[in-house]
């Protein structure tokens, strides 16, 4: 059935050019961030669909404001971001172009693909464009909530394939958060909250409670806003909310089953409740959805690794990596599974990826540290140690297992500072207790030592080592 879409098309300029004078595997790292970012993004501004087409995407989008919106934050979004690849890579800054018109689809293979008018002149408009602006139609422009923005005419375009001789085209460079926040209340609609709510995604007031009223807001003007309940349920999950969260999840699902995000985030919520069973179903229909969703397949891959079914976790991984090269929480947890699988030379490559993409990664440091102790280079793995816990000074299992190295080098009193720190952080390990036991008795300290190993033997009962000297 045909719809009407604001249709929305990216472009990263001269990349084929660029492509030609820059080592592949740095070109294919910063296209693979540029997707992560765009994709992500659209899913917060309530896309419909996305389609990937080499260079850039096309994205469809129920609202002219949300597409024209999404769209000066992608242009912000991938400044910034490109040129911190630029520094980390190497590559030559890629600017962005897009083009918005709002016009009709066709859906193919019952949604899996969209054509029409509207796709074409769309597509068009981009390629009018100049690096790094946002070029719109005279439709898109007379659907937009005009006093909000900025923009400047460019003027007539003859289009290849319009039906129109000649369109009339415009630069938006500007939407004022500002004014839309002096509006009255009662004056906004249900898609004004919910891009309210979207506009302060990358602000200080992002997880707030305001954020959560505009899309409370949202939902009361329309209940049936399936964008709103998943941008509501993310908020509250962050809040500490996870059960309404559920619930606002299960109703984006309800409303609009084939949603990605909401089915994404709705499994990494009942991971963490230990509902694994309800997880993977969920990070199955995220890929059934959309495939290509890097996020999705480092979740699932996570979910298959813990339960011991290695083979098909390393798939995702490696999925996740030709979709993202430079996404260091997969190379560190591929890292681990490939050292528990045997494979060391791969492990340690990925384990360095991991921290040349994000020097100040403290589980990456002590999952290193870990693989460095256990090959024998222990003076690497106690830099790595302490590493980690300059990043996060309450890190319990690093300041364990640096105090173990150092309690065997001898340097008792260093180990003794961080089994209190280990203990300080985390004061029911029973493995702390009886590493530090150890110790202590190995300084004479008998009295000291047996209480904490019956803390030891109280926290973990079944664990046959934890023996206070009366019970052996």
């Amino acid at each position: 059935m045909t719809r009407y879409f604001a249709v929305l098309f990216s472009d990263l300029e001269r990349h084929s050019v660029e492509w030609s004078r820059v080592p592949r595997e740095r070109m294919v790292a910063a296209v693979g961030e540029y997707r992560y970012l765009a994709e992500s993004l659209s899913g917060q501004y309530g896309c419909h669909y996305r389609e990937w087409a080499g260079d850039g995407h096309m994205f469809l989008f129920e609202s002219a404001d949300a597409a024209v919106r999404f769209g000066l934050k992608m242009i912000e979004s991938w400044s910034i971001a490109s040129a911190e690849l630029a520094a980390l890579r190497d590559v030559p800054r890629l600017p962005l172009r897009l083009g918005c018109h709002f016009g009709e689809c066709t859906p193919l293979d019952e949604g899996a693909a969209w054509i029409g008018r509207g796709n074409a002149i769309a597509k068009r408009v981009e390629s009018e464009a100049e690096p790094d602006s946002l070029l719109v139609s005279e439709v898109v422009l007379d659907l937009l909530d005009l006093p909000l923005y900025e923009f400047v005419t460019v003027g007539e375009r003859s289009l290849k394939g319009d039906y129109l001789q000649t369109r009339r085209l415009f630069v938006v460079t500007v939407f004022s958060q500002e004014l839309l926040e002096q509006r009255p209340p009662d004056e906004l609609t249900a898609d004004d909250w919910f891009l309210k709510g979207a506009g302060l995604i990358g602000t200080a007031e992002e997880w707030s409670e305001e954020e959560a009223d505009c899309y409370r807001e949202a939902l009361r003007l329309r209940p049936e806003f399936a964008e709103a309940h998943g941008n509501l349920a993310a908020v509250l999950r962050a809040r500490g909310s996870p059960g309404e969260a559920a619930r606002n999840y299960q109703e984006a699902l309800r409303l609009r089953p084939d949603y990605p995000e909401a089915h994404y985030n709705y499994a990494t919520l009942l991971a963490a409740r230990g509902s694994i069973a309800g997880a993977e179903e969920h990070y199955r229909q995220a890929l059934a959805s959309r495939p290509e969703y890097a996020d999705a397949h480092h979740g699932l891959a996570n979910l298959l690794e813990a339960r011991g079914e290695r083979a098909e976790a390393e798939e995702h991984y490696r999925e996740a990596l030709r979709l993202r090269p430079d996404y260091p929480e997969v190379h560190n947890n591929l890292a681990i599974l490939l050292e528990e699988s045997g494979d060391l030379e791969s492990a340690e490559q990925h384990y360095r990826e991991a921290l040349r993409l994000r020097p100040r990664y403290a589980e990456a440091h002590y999952n290193f540290a870990l693989f460095l102790e256990s090959r024998g280079n222990v003076q690497a793995a106690e830099e790595h140690y302490r590493e980690a816990l300059e990043l996060r000074p309450d890190y319990p299992e690093a300041h364990n297992n640096l105090a173990v190295l150092l309690q065997l080098e001898g340097r008792l009193e260093a180990a003794i500072e961080h089994y209190a720190a280990a203990l300080a952080a985390r004061p029911d390990d029973p493995e702390t207790h009886y590493n530090y036991a150890l110790l202590l008795r190995a300084r004479g300290e008998t009295v000291e030592a047996e209480r904490h190993l019956k803390m030891a033997r109280e926290l973990a009962p079944d664990e046959g080592r934890f023996r206070t000297t009366v019970e052996r």
